[in-house]
């Protein structure tokens, strides 16, 4: 038995002995293997992990041409992201192009001065002589062209249609009637009028006001900056100490009031200041009477100053409707309309025009005026030796034969007091 015991306990020594080195020779040979991963996987953990980065660093060498291709997929990303940002960047000029195409069709029809560049030219060419400013006012309604309308009024200026009375006042009544008949754009017409010379500017307030718009004493108010010289005339016309068109007194000085009527009708076409003609029929001279300068006069020369400015006033009504309507024949129906309804004083002078604009006989009225005047201005030189009186009546009628032929080379032309100074004699 003891030595069973000692066998077995010298076996078991042995095994002890050898298990021992054969567990340090596997170590010595697997650690390679095996003692990293077991023992050490916590220290090494940080390092696998920064794995991906360096192996993203060797794709960026160029010379391993296998970690490209295994990259590939993942590089067209950040490409594709690219094009993805810069698309943006290309569609954000694009409205930007269509609204500069449009811009010029968008400021050219509605901006209102986009006459004003060929203003000089339209002076020159439309209005190059007084015959083709004539044309272009008698033409106008049947061919309004309203944005050339300062360039006409400045034109008229240039051609000394200012400087003259009766001529003056047909273009005060022109410009009038277009102002009131374009509501919106006269202000605006207004404006491109000036400048304009200090005297003459008696015709731009007048224009406004006889425009008869609603607004015209904040026209005359809005552009008196520019008129500084005439602030007294613009007060009176404010303050009502002068009349409006068609409150004129014809009956004294009425004959430059017949003028400016007959430039409001030229422009509109409207009847109103037609009918204000007609009023003054009732101071021409008819048929009928034999002795007709005695006859106006209701209580002698002395006692009535004005006959003369009356008798010419008449006379000038009388051949201007008779000479308007040889050319307008829509007048004519007007004048037998209102026949009918005009009191006798009125209604046969009225008759006498309508038979002469249906012949075409207007200047026999023209002179059957002119003789009544003359009449008139000589038995008035003689009663009071009145001159200048009576030339100045006979320089209005003969003016006022130029305004009414409308053709009108004479409104221009000027030489018109030499045939008044002869008559007077």
């Amino acid at each position: 038995m003891r030595i069973v015991t000692t066998l077995a306990l010298a076996s078991i020594g042995v095994l002890a002995t050898v298990l021992p080195c054969a567990a340090q020779s596997g170590t010595v040979s697997e650690a390679p293997k095996a003692g990293f991963m077991g023992n050490s996987v916590s220290k090494q953990a940080a390092p696998q992990r920064l794995a991906p980065p360096e192996a993203s660093a060797h794709i960026a060498v160029p010379e391993d041409k296998s970690a490209r291709e295994d990259v590939t997929p993942v590089s067209p990303q950040p490409a594709l992201a690219a094009p993805q940002q810069a698309a943006p960047r290309q569609v954000a000029p694009q409205p930007v192009v269509p609204q500069q195409a449009y811009a010029p069709p968008v400021q050219g029809p509605a901006s209102f001065r986009r006459p004003a560049p060929p203003t000089v030219p339209a002076h020159q060419s439309a209005f190059s002589s007084p015959d083709r400013l004539l044309d272009w006012v008698s033409n106008y309604r049947k061919h309004p062209d309203l944005w050339n309308v300062p360039p006409a009024v400045h034109a008229m200026l240039d051609y000394g249609l200012f400087g003259d009375e009766e001529k003056q006042w047909f273009c005060i009544g022109f410009i009038a009637g277009i102002l009131g008949a374009n509501p919106k754009d006269g202000p605006a017409l207004i404006e491109r009028m000036f400048p304009m010379p200090a005297k003459e500017q008696e015709v731009l307030i007048r224009a406004i006001v006889y425009s008869g718009r609603p607004d015209w004493r904040d026209l005359l108010e809005k552009n008196s900056d520019r008129m500084p010289l005439r602030r007294p005339l613009i007060d009176d016309f404010i303050n009502g100490k002068r009349p409006a068109l068609m409150d004129l007194p014809l009956h004294h000085g009425g004959s430059p009031g017949i003028y400016a009527l007959w430039g409001y009708y030229v422009a509109t076409g409207q009847h109103q200041p037609v009918m204000r003609i007609i009023e003054a029929l009732r101071w021409s001279k008819n048929d009928e009477d034999s002795n007709f300068s005695f006859r106006k006069i209701f209580t002698g020369w002395g006692s009535d100053p004005s006959a003369v400015d009356k008798i010419t006033t008449g006379g000038t009504a009388k051949w201007t409707l008779a000479s308007y309507a040889e050319r307008d024949r829509d007048l004519i129906a007007f004048y037998r309309s209102e026949y009918n309804q005009q009191p006798p004083e009125i209604a046969k002078p009225l008759k006498e025009v309508i038979e002469a604009a249906e012949l075409f006989e207007a200047e026999k009225i023209r002179k059957d005026q002119f003789g009544a005047i003359e009449d008139a201005q000589k038995r008035q030189l003689s009663a009071e030796a009145g001159m200048s009186k009576g030339m100045t009546a006979s320089n209005l009628a003969i003016a006022t034969g130029c305004v009414a032929a409308t053709a009108l080379p004479c409104v221009i032309g000027g030489a018109l007091f030499t045939g008044a100074a002869k008559l007077a004699h």
